[in-house]
């Protein structure tokens, strides 16, 4: 087969350098982005499922139609490539996916990425194969571009929205240019015949192209859901679609203008925020004592420049040290009659959007005020702000709907950082470090921002430099603390096969104390340590087992004159594997020369005939047997396994509980906190049978960096953030801010603690976003008739 060229001028490379920032930008896209991502996701991987099944059945059926071997064959081939390479081409299609969402997410991130269209001249250097692949890629895009025109466009602006990166057609990540060229990239490592190669193409523009328009309906409608352009009208993005189809007659897919992408963004934004007004009218008509500042009647109008001033002097005395607490709406528009008055315009209004605006940041900041996911000190710092995005939203009339905003990132950045903030003492926390740096970035803004929007992005990037040199201090003690935990589990689990390989080995036998302690005090060891380094299932794991198994053998055998020759040939044999285990491990040389030398009497006693071991006895029935084969003979295993059940040790603790205890003991533990942990484990498995199903589902769905606010014994509430859940053990780890271990929760106590409202799951969704959204949804409510 001869492997088909590949476009490599098609191919997006992500630079070495922005990998790490790209999985951070997706890491921390806004929760409707991310819910987004899931759904587009979901759904593309239906329609490629649907193709590669068609694929597969259509070069079946090529191949039981070939007229010669050759042709089947290639067929045949094509067939089998496609079925190997299929999950790792899927993989890579998501990936590619990614890539262009996580540049739209950052402005930071940047791509390789060779322009689309192409000369004469290049196009004249370009194989035959690869300028077909060139023309059919470009077809289906076009032909979606058109067919779905208005559906990508609307999705452009809501996801233009979140991002600070401009969005439209060419760029939307879940653009028909994106998807085709996700494919085209992955398809073009398959080694294919041309004929089966065509027949693919085919098959996923009718399968996945084609079937777009669902997609773009669903995930429309995730936005609106989400309150994102909600009345997102055809008219509004009419004009900007009719500009890029244009574009792509006359350029063959040239990308919109800056002024064009701008215009698209502004108009969706001044969408939203007429939908805000007319929401609050609605609401003003329904409700007439809902108290609003003043709009203008027949008198004297405030202009916005009149007001921008009137609000920095505001601005200027929240920012003085005798007047630092948030302001309420009513106080605000108490002060803005105030300054009015003070400049001889008492009898003046203000305008009617500057009045809503007013209002609607207002509103915005009671919810922030009353958001239980912050702690009440950063509220009260976060509230300052209110007089600045004030301005911030008269000025820029796109405010409300742009989220990549630098107001408004800088407000989310602040907010998320002070998710994991616990509270302190008035005189502890401008010590703090986070809170102390929250302090000066609102006082920075309110000292510095008059009109200026720069303001804001000086102070978001020193504020994400702080945030980086804060998480690489965390990130080093939180790493440690999970590799101490995740050596912990891995701990656990060996000691766990120790114990039942020597429950196994020692099950039905009265083992003599020297043989007992030398197992349970020395030779669980030198198990322990090999179980860590090389696993339960490793051969020399086994071998020491056997050594255990012949050491039982010899002190509890009946000495026979036959056992007696075996015995006398085991014992050095076996005294040396004993002594170079524990060795290996440095066992204490004192502690073993005395666990040998009472082993060495306990032999010659056996020898003797001075001290006859009490042989292992298996009921069955009326019958009872001895055991007396010798090492490594297993006729008598499987009824030896059958009746474990009715076997009785004398000694009071099994030599598994022998090991446990003196391998807690060497670790640190005791053995009582391992009985608690054994005790509250039952306790925690009967109590998961009253848990219902939803929770314990939502306990299986928490990811990793989720931040909590647990309740302690004593009443006091602190913020924690799920670390790690170590698989071994199925415990999930909480850290604090500064990356130490507050807490270790199995899931069904976990569960259970969610369920009684003990620990509660904190909001990390964007403050702003949230906000908005409430105000919106308050909004929206029907007006209850007063009584």
């Amino acid at each position: 087969m001869n492997k088909v060229p590949t476009g490599n001028d098609k191919v997006v490379r992500m630079r070495s350098p922005g990998s790490k920032s790209a999985a951070g930008a997706l890491a921390r896209m806004p929760a409707s982005m991310h819910q987004m991502r899931e759904k587009a996701r979901s759904r593309l991987m239906s329609m490629l499922g649907r193709f590669y099944e068609q694929a597969d059945d259509a070069l079946f059926k090529l191949a039981d139609q070939a007229t010669n071997n050759h042709e089947q064959n290639a067929y045949f081939d094509s067939m089998r490539e496609l079925r190997l390479r299929r999950k790792s081409s899927e993989e890579a299609f998501l990936r590619s996916l990614d890539q262009s969402l996580s540049v739209i997410l950052d402005a930071s991130i940047v791509r390789d990425e060779l322009p689309q269209e192409h000369s004469e001249d290049s196009l004249s250097l370009v194989g035959k194969d690869e300028l077909e692949d060139m023309v059919a890629e470009e077809a289906m895009v076009r032909w979606a571009n058109d067919q779905f025109a208005e559906k990508v466009q609307h999705l452009s602006l809501r996801i233009d929205q979140l991002v600070p990166v401009k969005v439209y057609t060419e760029n939307n990540p879940v653009g028909p240019a994106v998807i085709c060229s996700a494919f085209f990239n992955t398809a073009s490592q398959f080694e294919l015949e041309v004929k089966a190669r065509l027949v693919l193409y085919k098959l996923f523009d009718r399968n996945v192209m084609q079937s777009l328009g669902e997609l773009y309906d669903q995930l429309n409608q995730h936005f609106v859901e989400a309150n994102i352009l909600p009345s997102l009208s055809s008219a509004a993005a009419r004009k900007p679609v009719q500009k890029t189809r244009g574009a792509q007659v006359t350029g063959t897919g040239a990308k919109p203008s800056s002024a064009q992408v701008a215009d698209e963004a502004d108009t969706g934004s001044e969408v939203l925020l007429n939908d805000l007004r007319e929401l609050m009218r609605s609401a003003r008509t329904g409700n007439a004592s809902q108290a609003t500042t003043p709009e203008a009647g027949g008198g004297h109008v405030v202009s916005s420049e009149d007001l921008l001033g009137l609000l920095t002097l505001a601005q200027r005395r929240a920012s003085s040290g005798s007047d630092r607490a948030e302001l309420t709406s009513a106080q605000i528009s108490s002060q803005i009659a105030d300054l009015l008055d003070k400049s001889g315009k008492s009898e003046s209004q203000l305008n009617k959007v500057d009045s809503d605006v007013i209002n609607l940041v207002s509103m915005m900041f009671e919810f922030i005020l009353d958001d239980r996911n912050l702690a009440p000190s950063m509220k009260v710092l976060l509230g300052r702000l209110q007089i600045p995005l004030i301005k911030v939203a008269i000025t820029d009339k796109t405010f409300f709907g742009k989220g990549g905003h630098p107001a408004r990132r800088l407000l989310n950045e602040m907010a998320r950082a002070a998710l994991g903030w616990q509270e302190l003492a008035e005189d502890k926390r401008e010590k703090d470090a986070l809170y102390g740096k929250v302090l000066s970035t609102v006082d920075g803004v309110l000292q510095s921002y008059e009109t200026n929007i720069d303001v804001f992005d000086e102070l978001l990037v020193d504020f994400k430099s702080f945030l980086e040199r804060e998480k690489r201090r965390s990130k080093i003690l939180e790493q440690r603390t999970i590799d101490a935990e995740d050596g912990k589990a891995k701990s656990q689990k060996a000691r766990a096969e120790v114990d039942a390989a020597l429950d196994e080995v020692s099950a039905g036998f009265a083992v003599p104390p020297a043989a007992a302690q030398l197992l349970s005090s020395a030779w669980a060891n030198v198990l322990f340590v090999t179980c860590l380094k090389d696993g339960a299932d490793s051969e020399l794991f086994a071998r020491q087992i056997a050594t255990a198994k012949r050491l039982i053998w010899s002190v509890t055998t009946p000495m026979t004159a036959e056992n007696r020759q075996k015995l006398l040939k085991l014992v050095p044999q076996l005294l040396g594997e004993l002594r170079k285990g524990l060795e290996d491990i440095a066992f204490n040389p004192y502690q073993m020369g005395q666990l040998f030398q009472s082993l060495e009497q306990l032999h010659l006693r056996i020898l003797r005939g001075q001290a006859e071991p009490t042989p292992q006895t298996v009921s069955s029935g009326e019958t009872t047997k001895q055991v007396t084969s010798a090492p490594g003979d297993d006729s008598q295993k499987e009824p030896q396994n059958e009746q474990r059940g009715s076997i009785k040790a004398p000694a009071p603790l099994s030599l598994a509980e022998k090991a446990h205890q003196d391998a807690a003991v060497k670790g640190g533990e005791s053995l009582a906190s391992l009985g608690a942990e054994s005790v509250s484990g039952d306790g925690a498995g009967r109590a998961s049978q009253t848990i219902d199903s939803q929770t314990l589902a939502l306990v299986s769905n928490l990811s990793q960096g989720a931040w909590f606010e647990m309740a302690a014994d004593t009443g006091e509430h602190y913020r924690c953030r799920l670390a790690a859940i170590i698989k071994p053990t199925g415990k999930y780890i909480f850290v604090n801010r500064a990356g130490m271990k507050v807490a270790e929760e199995s899931k069904e106590q976990l569960a259970l603690a969610l369920r009684d409202g003990k620990i509660r799951l904190l909001d990390d969704g964007m403050l702003f976003d949230r906000a908005l959204e409430s105000v919106i949804g308050t909004l929206r409510k029907p007006v209850q008739p007063q009584k």
